[in-house]
C-alpha cells in the first residue's frame, strides 16, 4: 500500500519484501524480508560491532549480538529476546555450516530436491519463530508450542479446512505465487497497463470482494503499530 500510494505521489520505493518464504537459508530470509529494516540492522549495528572483520568467532557472537538487539527494538521482553537469538544462532550455525561443512562460498545455489528441502527447512524454522514474535509474552508462545506437541488433534483438520476454506485458499494463494518468476509478473504488471481503466475497475472490485470474505469482526490493526 505504501508503495503504490508513493507512486500516485510521485515516489518510487524500493523493494522491502522479495518473496522470502522461498528462501534457501536463514542468511537468504533476512536479504529478503523487511530489507530496509535489515539493511539498518547491518549497517548500523553489525558492521559496527566489527562484522566480519575480526575473525570468525568474533563474526558469529556479532551476528547473535545484532539480532538480540533486534529483536528487542521490536520489544522489551523476553519472546523477542528468544526471537531474536534464535535467529542469530540460526545466521552462526548456517555460515559455520556453509563454510566448514558443504565448503560452499557465498554464491553457492542448491538446485533440485536439495533447494526444496532447503526452502521448506527454512520456511518451518522461520514460522517456528514467528510463534515468539506474534504472542505478548513468552509463557504464551510457549503454552501455544506445548499444545502443538502434546495436545494436536488431527482428526479436527477437516473440519478447519472446511470451515475457514477461503482463508485457506488465500493463504495457498499467498503461498503459491511466492514462486511465480519475475519475468511472469512484469509480463501481468504489461498486461494490467495495456488493460485501461475497464480492467483496472475490475480488479479492484475483486480485491475488494476479497477482503470482503477474508476479513474478519473486529478491524486488526497493522501489526507494526506496536513497534
Amino acid at each position: 500500500m505504501a508503495i503504490g500510494i508513493a507512486l500516485l505521489l510521485g515516489f518510487r520505493f524500493p523493494m522491502n519484501f522479495n518473496a522470502p518464504y522461498t528462501s534457501v537459508s536463514i542468511t537468504d530470509f533476512w536479504r529478503r524480508w523487511h530489507i530496509s529494516l535489515s539493511s539498518w540492522i547491518r549497517d548500523y549495528i553489525y558492521i559496527s560491532l566489527g562484522g566480519n572483520r575480526r575473525g570468525k568467532v568474533r563474526q558469529y557472537i556479532n551476528l547473535i549480538i545484532t539480532m538480540l538487539l533486534g529483536g528487542l527494538w521490536h520489544g522489551a521482553s523476553l519472546n523477542f529476546v528468544a526471537w531474536g537469538g534464535m535467529h542469530g544462532v540460526a545466521l552462526a550455525v548456517h555460515k559455520w555450516t556453509r563454510e566448514h561443512i558443504f565448503r560452499h562460498d557465498k554464491h553457492y545455489q542448491s538446485h533440485g530436491l536439495r533447494k526444496a528441502l532447503a526452502i521448506v527447512l527454512t520456511f518451518h524454522f522461520v514460522v517456528f519463530c514467528w510463534i515468539f514474535f506474534r504472542h505478548h509474552t513468552f509463557s504464551a508462545a510457549w503454552e501455544m508450542i506445548r499444545k502443538i506437541f502434546t495436545d494436536f488433534h488431527p482428526e479436527l483438520f477437516t473440519q478447519v479446512v472446511t470451515g475457514y476454506w477461503a482463508v485457506f485458499a488465500m493463504m495457498l494463494f499467498g503461498y503459491v505465487t511466492h514462486f511465480i518468476p519475475d519475468s511472469w509478473n512484469n509480463a501481468c504488471v504489461a498486461v494490467i497497463k495495456r488493460g485501461g481503466v475497464v480492467l483496472g475497475a475490475v480488479l479492484i472490485a475483486i480485491v475488494i470482494y476479497i477482503v470482503i470474505q477474508v476479513k474478519s469482526s473486529e478491524i486488526q490493526p497493522f501489526i507494526y503499530f506496536q513497534f
